[in-house]
């Protein structure tokens, strides 16, 4: 079996979200296709992540698929900047290795999660991710009033989710973007986060769990800060408090916060990690599989984890070819904490792009009983979307 085609499919602005999804079919000459996604839908770096494709393409044609590890290598050390790493190059990478995975375990006749060891758990247990822009609604608004965060996560409570993950710092009571999440905090801000949450763990009770996501956009001192204001609140995870790019920062704030750490999303590759794990500072990694590496590499960071204790949430925020890859490989891992459900997952503009629309049943998620990752592409990717192909 040997790769023949490429086709990219950067998918158009979506109306509610401004996503445009980056998925790849990779085709071989005896007819079976692979699926991938690179994992900068949103953010400014997606036209990068579409054109890094037809670079890597030529590492790719003429291969067999099941050579994974080799090809995953030969990008990685032939292309001279690869080893310079990056969210382009690694989330370029991510894209082809989910593809040819697919691949093979389409060609075996298997879902993917049977040759990554098997089901380690049956289920999933799933958190309703990101309720600040709604939960379940057919558009998507950022909230601002105290009673409407309650609302949302008693929501999605009650549609059988036992976890919520929330940002309470992005806007004012008013809509406007909170600016001052800098140095020290101003009191009406702090006070104003802590009494969203506060209101959510009283919507929700003792019985369902609570993650904060700050979206690294607080500093170690700010981030420090907050957590101290929302600790009573018996907080699960506290999610990126500060930038990643100094792994010290975070040991820093480790010392200094009683609140299991976790981050990831902008991390890659197990080199990325390794001084996290090193320093302990991280109690949940997140690595995105259309950007840590792909399957490959999620399975590697996955069992460095293991050796520091450290548990594994797979950060999902694409399709649900990105939702059914993470399953895949969250299923066949130890150290599975919990999945991410995000809300953009439930809205149609993503469920138009895929034939299956895979959503959770009360709360946890099975994996799909089918050869490969299970979720194919409509024809809407191809009639709404900038595409182009690289053949042999």
């Amino acid at each position: 079996m040997k790769v023949t085609k490429i086709e990219v499919f950067h998918v158009h602005t979506r109306k509610s979200t401004g996503q445009r999804p980056i998925i790849i079919k990779v085709d071989t000459d005896e007819g079976i296709y692979g699926l991938g996604e690179v994992g900068l839908a949103y953010g400014a770096a997606g036209h990068a992540g579409a054109a890094i494709i037809k670079d890597y393409a030529k590492y790719v044609l003429g291969r067999d698929p099941f050579d994974t590890e080799k090809i995953w290598n030969d990008i990685l050390t032939k292309t001279f900047w690869g080893q310079g790493g990056g969210t382009v190059i690694f989330s370029g990478i991510s894209a082809i290795d989910i593809a040819l995975w697919d691949i093979k375990a389409k060609a075996l006749g298997v879902p993917l999660y049977k040759l990554l060891g098997g089901k380690v758990q049956d289920t999933l247990r799933v958190y309703a991710s990101q309720i600040q822009f709604t939960w379940n609604e057919p558009e998507r608004r950022l909230l601002t009033k105290t009673e409407d965060y309650a609302a949302q996560a008693l929501k999605a409570v009650k549609e059988g989710y036992d976890c919520i993950k929330v940002d309470v710092l992005t806007v004012d009571k008013e809509g406007n973007t909170i600016e001052s999440t800098r140095g020290s905090l101003p009191y009406s801000v702090i006070q104003l986060g802590a009494e969203r949450v506060k209101a959510i763990r009283e919507a929700i009770g003792d019985e369902a769990d609570i993650i904060v996501e700050n979206h690294g956009n607080t500093d170690t001192a700010t981030g420090i800060e907050f957590a101290k204001a929302i600790e009573e609140y018996r907080i699960l995870y506290y999610e990126e408090l500060n930038s990643p790019l100094n792994p010290k920062l975070t040991k820093q704030a480790k010392e200094k916060i009683n609140i299991p750490l976790a981050a990831g999303e902008r991390i890659y590759t197990r080199y990325g990690y390794l001084p996290f794990l090193e320093d302990r500072s991280l109690d949940l990694l997140q690595p995105d599989i259309g950007s840590c590496g792909g399957v490959s590499e999620f399975k590697k960071i996955s069992d460095m984890a293991f050796i520091y204790d450290v548990g594994i949430q797979a950060h999902v925020a694409g399709t649900a070819i990105a939702e059914a890859v993470a399953v895949n490989c969250e299923i066949a891992i130890p150290n599975f904490i919990i999945h991410e459900h995000h809300q953009k997952a439930l809205l149609d503009e993503y469920r138009e792009l895929v034939t299956v629309d895979f959503q959770p049943v009360n709360g946890r998620y099975k994996p799909l009983e089918v050869p490969g990752v299970g979720v194919d592409i409509t024809p809407y990717v191809y009639e709404h979307s900038d595409r182009f192909e690289i053949t042999l």
